[in-house]
């Protein structure tokens, strides 16, 4: 048994069926585009040739094995109905009047003044909702315009 595979090991040539499937799919690229292709194939493939072919492949529409696809890009918009839409301004107002509240403890408050409405896995949707509100917060705490300085003020 390991003779015949040890035979059939020293028949095998990778680099000759690497041609192989370099033909095939020139051959079906060209049935695609409505060419009659002729395919012949390389059978005296050596590797020094296919070392030399590596720099230039690309440039015969070879793929590239570093190819990777673009990654998608990301959606603004909603997949879902808002579960809080209902009750954003009462949520809002309670935000603005204690802002050092954790999401939870809106939450917590929230399910106890509309019980069986909404259910804890909706806990890291408001929780999002709250990180969207402090960003804004903090921006326009950061970069809302100043009153400019008069001459009255600095002379005091």
């Amino acid at each position: 048994m390991k003779d015949r595979l040890r035979g059939a090991l020293a028949t095998l040539d990778p680099l000759r069926l690497l041609d192989e499937i370099r033909a095939a799919q020139h051959h079906l690229v060209g049935l695609i585009t409505g060419e009659t292709p002729h395919v012949s194939l390389r059978r005296d493939a050596d590797l020094d040739g296919f070392l030399k072919s590596l720099a230039t492949a690309w440039q015969d529409g070879e793929v590239r094995p570093t190819h990777r696809t673009e990654p998608k890009p990301r959606h603004d918009w909603r997949t879902r109905a808002d579960p809080f839409e209902a009750v954003e301004a009462q949520m809002r107002m309670w935000f603005e009047a204690e802002p050092e509240r954790t999401g939870k403890e809106l939450f917590q408050r929230l399910q106890s003044e509309h019980p069986d409405v909404f259910p804890d896995g909706q806990l890291r949707t408001l929780q999002r909702r709250i990180k969207q509100w402090r960003r804004a917060a903090a921006r326009q705490l950061v970069f809302a315009p100043h009153p400019p300085v008069s001459a009255a003020s600095n002379a005091g």
